[in-house]
C-alpha cells in the first residue's frame, strides 16, 4: 500500500482564474487519482462555490483550508491570517508545497516549524525579485526549487540562492484528439488569459492593426476577462479595429477546448510570465504559439511550436504573426504535426513521476 507523507500545499490567494492555480489544483487531483492524500492551504475571499476550482477540489476529496481575508495585502495580512488559521494542517506536515511566495511576515511565522519546504515558481524569479527587494534567508529556507527554465535556474544563483534546483514544466494538459483549422481564409488569431496589465494586450491589439495593415485579412479572439477589458475596447475602436476584435469573456473549462480549436494560432505579448499554462493548453489542441522573450516562453517557443516576437517593436510583432501563420495558410503544418511535437517536448505521465519523486511522496514500503 502506498502512503503520502504528509504534504501541503501553501498556496496564499487562490485565484478563480490562473495558471499556478490551473497547475496546483491539476497536480491534486492527480495525486487524489492515485489515492495519495494532500491538502491545500490557502486564501480566497469568495466562498468555495464561487471558485469553481477550489469547489471541484473540495468535491474531489481534497481537504481544503481557507482563510476568507483579502484586505490588506500590502502588509501581507491576508498571507498572516491564512498562516495562523491553517497553523494546525502546517504544523502536521512534513513537507509544505509552496504554489507562491508568501509575504516576509508570514513566512517568517513559518519557519520555527523547521518543515521541509519547496518552493515552485509561479513567475521567472527576475521578475518576481530584485535584488533590493528578496529576503535572503526567506529565499534560502527552500530546500529545493522548481523552476520551468535553464534561465531561472541561473536567476536564482544570481539572486544568491544556494539550495537545489530542479528544472520541471507544470503538469502538461492532456492530449485529446485533434481538430483541423478553422474554415474559410480569414486568418483567426487568439489570445487566452486574463485581461491584466502584465499581459501588455494593449501592444498585442497595436500589433494585431498592423498586421490589418499589411493586407491581412484577420480576425482577434480575446477569451478571458479582467479590469483591462474596458481599456482594451477602448484602444480597439480608437484603432478601428473594433470590428475586427472580438472579446468572449472567460470561458468554463469545458469551453476552452472549442475556443482554442476555433483559432488558427494564439499570441501572447506578456512584460512577465512564468510558465504560462495557456499556452500549454493551446499547444496540446495543436496550435502554435507566439510569445515575447519573458519566462519561460524562450525555453520551449521554437520550431513547430511556435516562436518569439519582440516586446517594444509593434511592426516586428506583427511580422512575427504573419510569419507564424505563414506555413498554416501554405497547408505546411497540421494540428496533429503541432501536438506531436507539443508531445515529445511536454510528456505528462513523465513529468507527473518526477513531481511525486521530487515531492518524496512514497514510505520506505512503497
Amino acid at each position: 500500500m502506498t502512503a503520502l507523507r504528509g504534504i501541503t500545499f501553501v498556496h496564499g490567494g487562490f485565484a478563480k482564474v490562473g495558471g499556478i492555480e490551473t497547475f496546483t489544483a491539476d497536480l491534486l487531483f492527480e495525486l487524489g487519482a492515485r489515492k495519495l492524500e494532500a491538502q491545500l492551504v490557502c486564501w480566497s475571499g469568495t466562498g468555495q462555490g464561487a471558485n469553481p476550482a477550489l469547489k471541484s477540489l473540495a468535491d474531489s476529496g481534497v481537504k481544503v483550508f481557507r482563510s476568507r481575508l483579502r484586505r490588506g495585502c500590502r502588509w501581507g495580512l491576508p498571507d498572516t491570517a491564512m498562516v495562523v488559521q491553517g497553523w494546525r494542517q502546517l504544523a502536521r506536515s512534513q513537507t509544505l508545497v509552496f504554489g507562491k511566495t508568501l509575504h516576509c511576515n508570514a513566512h517568517r511565522l513559518i519557519l520555527p516549524l523547521k518543515k521541509r519546504m519547496i518552493l515552485i515558481t509561479p513567475y521567472r524569479p527576475m521578475e518576481m525579485w530584485t535584488e533590493g527587494e528578496r529576503d535572503s534567508k526567506i529565499l534560502n529556507s527552500f530546500e529545493s526549487i522548481i523552476v520551468q527554465g535553464r534561465a531561472f535556474e541561473d536567476d536564482l544563483r544570481r539572486l544568491g540562492y544556494g539550495g537545489k534546483t530542479f528544472n520541471l514544466p507544470y503538469l502538461p494538459p492532456e492530449v485529446q484528439g485533434v481538430n483541423g483549422w478553422p474554415a474559410g481564409s480569414q486568418l483567426q488569431l487568439g489570445y487566452l488569459g486574463r485581461l491584466v496589465a502584465d499581459k501588455n494586450l494593449k501592444y498585442l491589439i497595436a500589433s494585431f492593426s498592423r498586421l490589418l495593415g499589411m493586407g491581412v485579412d484577420a480576425q482577434l479572439h480575446i477569451f478571458g476577462d479582467g479590469p483591462e477589458r474596458h481599456a482594451l475596447q477602448l484602444l480597439a475602436n480608437a484603432m478601428k479595429v473594433g470590428a475586427q476584435v472580438r472579446f468572449h469573456g472567460n470561458q468554463d473549462r469545458s469551453e476552452i477546448r472549442g475556443a482554442i480549436d476555433s483559432c488558427h494560432f494564439f499570441a501572447f505579448s506578456s512584460r512577465t510570465e512564468g510558465q504560462c499554462l495557456s499556452a500549454l493548453e493551446i499547444l496540446a489542441r495543436g496550435r502554435r504559439v507566439l510569445g515575447t522573450p519573458v519566462g519561460a516562453f524562450p525555453e520551449f517557443l521554437s520550431g513547430l511550436l511556435g516562436s518569439i516576437a519582440p516586446l517594444d517593436d509593434s511592426t516586428a510583432f506583427a511580422i512575427a504573426l504573419q510569419d507564424i501563420a505563414k506555413p498554416i495558410v501554405e497547408g505546411r503544418i497540421t494540428p496533429a504535426d503541432v501536438q506531436k511535437a507539443y508531445q515529445g517536448q511536454f510528456p505528462r505521465q513523465h513529468v507527473i513521476e518526477a513531481y511525486l519523486k521530487l515531492f518524496d511522496c512514497f514510505d520506505s514500503t512503497h
